[in-house]
């Protein structure tokens, strides 16, 4: 008997973003996903990684929402103030008020 291989369909840049977008925004497992568009859960990540190093796409770069803490009014603060942000990737973000 011989064997039969199927040939795998390539896909290009914009493809591998839009399945990854669609990834990013479902609720399902990057398994399901991956059922789903016919791809190996290795390229997924794979391309994943390489579309986030490229910073190609901020949708891809993010895999959840942002998160905002309510802080509430400002009580009568003194005139100076100091804000320091740290936003990840060693980059903090620092306001000072004088």
């Amino acid at each position: 008997m011989s064997e039969v291989r199927t040939r795998r369909a390539r896909r290009t840049r914009a493809q591998w973003q839009e399945i990854i977008r669609r990834g990013e925004r479902s609720p399902q497992s990057v398994e399901a996903i991956c059922t789903a568009e016919s791809v190996s859960t290795a390229s997924y990540y794979l391309w994943r990684k390489r579309l986030r190093a490229e910073g190609s796409d901020s949708a891809v770069c993010r895999t959840s929402p942002a998160h905002f803490v309510e802080l509430g009014p400002l009580a009568a603060a003194p005139s100076d103030w100091d804000v320091e942000l740290e936003l990840g990737g060693e980059v903090v973000l620092r306001l000072r008020r004088s």
